[in-house]
């Protein structure tokens, strides 16, 4: 680069053609080859006459001026001038341009492709050879040092992955074959990566490293844990993005379909989270294909909806012999309405309905489970089992030898409001503000005239979730193994209680079935089940989805540590099983000490290439117009 005061040339050897300019003017300026003199008589009949608009015999000073400024701007336009520009920290060396590709590097992506592409244009100009290392996981092996000109056309071709940074593992053997004097520019995404830490100590023991953090806050969404269907936003930032619902309309086109809300976020180690609830009714959320980060433009802001947001399926096993006129005395009648608009039923004897692998199972007044094959092997692998109280498990004699019981029952029931009762008909306590069923509205009018009564145990109020108001229990929860057993201690149709008639009936159910697993949610559990899935649609580091050219299957223990190359973000199936593997997750925030840090105010200036072609269009333009002023002078002379 050659400094002219506070100008910069990134090409000076086109700065010669200036000295043709002199010899530019005089070629303009030059008089046409001088007219052969013939001798006519007749002219002699127009002596003394004078012509009142000669032509001239130059071409006008200021239309010469005109021509010399616009070549001149155009030769320095192609020189490269920059206003202001930065000094250059690399040198003249050989320069190695450093860029993470992960999907963090994605919104800013022009920017860092235009910030390495002048790096590029200097070291050309410096004629030095360059390297570029692309962090995504692909490349490996020793780095090859090139003319500069030959990295511009690759450097253009790149896009950020859907998976995270990747460093090759070795930085002493891909540096092995770099030259003395080794200059680098490294467009870090600004978050911290595996292997970043080794990679900046090689680079900074053999190269003068300058180092480009993004300048904006890098976001990304990933599924929370808990009981209910909830985001996590995180970001390096301290604002926080709403959160998008796409999916298709009843026309099937792709459009927002609900803007969610983040809440309270907390701060840890520089990165700020927020919790995204997904209070969404079932059959909008079922239609829900993708929730992404409003403005972020990367695959880490996007996360794609499976079979775990979407309906459970969800088995009813009870008898049910009431006849067509008794209908509302069925158990299962309460359960069917109340569950078939957010869920896929199915019904039959639970031999049956374990062989459908449902994500829920529901019983209704059900006793001696104890000669149930399979049903305890199903809830510790991850089941949600249900039950309700019913005069049948009241009358048991061996209701405290039940298995599959989140606590421990007394036989006999505890009538509250009945004819032989002293009591009134018990009303729903509010609910725990960090329970299952937190920010449900409890009607008044709701009571329980009986109930099944749990006995007395320390872990006993761990295990409530939901009591009367006079503190029994109502619902009762524990785990078993990865599933979980919930009770009623009352009955699912209105025998003992209404509140199988009630709106809150249906929102406690719809919660619990919420809460259930779903066995897609963890593929690697059982890898000889699921060897291998396939990619039925896969993300761009933008976020941007599409059918995947070539799929190959991917190995279950690949799949299992999250996006790669062999393993873009998307969605995958596994038979009946459909599967997102998002990039977005916990990230931290990366820290350069002792390395000089290019700020956006630090950056190579103000380039003035545009400006100047366009001072020589214009310059050229006006030149057009002078000329066609003086060709019309002429013509209305000749008139």
């Amino acid at each position: 680069m050659l400094l002219i005061g506070p100008i910069g040339f990134l090409t000076p050897w086109l700065l010669a053609a200036l000295a043709a300019l002199p010899a530019l003017w005089l070629i303009l300026r030059a008089m046409p080859p001088s007219p052969r003199l013939v001798r006519f008589p007749g002219t002699r009949l127009l002596l003394g006459l004078r012509d009142p608009h000669p032509v001239a015999r130059h071409t006008p000073w200021w239309l010469l001026l005109l021509r010399v400024l616009a070549v001149a701007a155009l030769i320095l336009g192609f020189a490269g001038p920059v206003w202001k520009p930065a000094p250059d920290q690399g040198g003249q060396g050989p320069l190695l341009i450093v860029m993470d590709a992960g999907w963090a590097a994605a919104p800013d992506w022009p920017q860092r492709q235009a910030r390495a592409l002048r790096a590029l244009e200097r070291a050309a100009a410096a004629g030095q050879p360059a390297a570029l290392l692309v962090a995504d996981g692909r490349e490996d092996g020793a780095l090859a040092f090139q003319p500069a000109p030959d990295l511009a056309a690759q450097l253009r071709a790149l896009r950020p992955a859907s998976w995270e940074t990747r460093y090759p593992p070795d930085p002493a053997a891909a540096l092995a074959g770099a030259p003395a004097g080794l200059s680098a520019l490294w467009l870090s995404d600004g978050l911290d990566h595996p292997g970043r830490a080794e990679w900046l100590a090689a680079l900074s023991a053999r190269a003068a490293l300058t180092v480009v953090p993004p300048e904006g806050p890098r976001q990304s969404l990933e599924l929370a844990a808990g009981d209910q269907p909830a985001l996590r936003l995180r970001s390096t930032g301290a604002a926080a993005s709403d959160v998008l619902a796409i999916g298709r309309d009843p026309q099937g086109m792709p459009r927002e379909l609900a803007r969610l809300k983040p809440g309270e976020g907390a701060q840890d180690r520089g990165v700020t989270s927020w919790p995204v609830p997904i209070d969404l009714p079932s059959e909008l959320r079922n239609r829900i294909t993708r929730f992404e980060v409003e403005g972020q433009a990367s695959a880490g802001a996007v996360l794609l909806a499976d079979d775990s947001l979407r309906r459970r399926k969800v088995a009813l096993v009870g008898d049910d012999r009431a006849g067509e006129g008794q209908r509302l005395l069925s158990p299962l009648h309460y359960l069917r309405r109340a569950l078939a608009p957010s869920t896929d039923l199915i019904e039959g004897g639970m031999g049956d309905v374990l062989q459908a692998a449902p994500d829920v199972i529901v019983l209704a007044d059900q006793i001696g489970l104890a000669d149930t094959p399979g049903l305890r092997e199903w809830v510790e692998q991850g089941g949600l089992l249900i039950r309700f109280a019913g005069p049948r498990m009241a009358a048991s004699e061996r209701l405290a030898e039940e298995p599959l019981l989140p606590v421990r029952l007394r036989a006999g029931g505890r009538d509250i409001g009945g004819a032989l009762a002293w009591g009134e008909p018990r009303g729903v306590a509010e609910f725990a503000a960090d329970g299952p069923f937190a920010g449900l509205a409890v009607p008044a009018d709701v009571a329980v005239r009986a109930q099944l009564l749990a006995e007395p145990a320390p872990d006993l109020g761990d295990r409530v979730i939901a009591r009367l108001s006079d503190g029994t229990p109502l619902v009762t929860r524990a785990a078993l193994g990865q599933g979980q057993l919930v009770l009623f201690h009352t009955t699912a149709n209105a025998e003992w209680s209404n509140l199988a008639i009630s709106g809150l009936f249906v929102e406690m159910l719809d919660r619990l079935v919420r809460s259930a697993r779903v066995s897609a949610e963890t593929p690697e559990a059982d890898p000889a089940e699921q060897p291998f899935w396939l990619p039925e649609l896969v993300l761009d580091g933008f976020g941007r989805a599409a059918e995947p050219g070539d799929p190959v299957p991917v190995a279950a223990a690949d799949f299992a540590r999250g996006p790669a190359p062999a393993a873009p973000a998307g969605l995958y199936r596994g038979g009946e099983r459909m599967v997102a593997l998002n990039a977005g997750g916990p990230m931290a925030p990366a820290d350069w000490p002792g390395i000089r840090i290019e700020r956006a105010a630090e950056a190579p200036g103000l380039d003035l290439r545009g400006w100047l072609v366009a001072l020589a269009a214009l310059l050229l333009a006006l030149d057009a117009l002078g000329s066609a002023w003086l060709a019309r002078g002429r013509r209305g002379a000749m008139a």
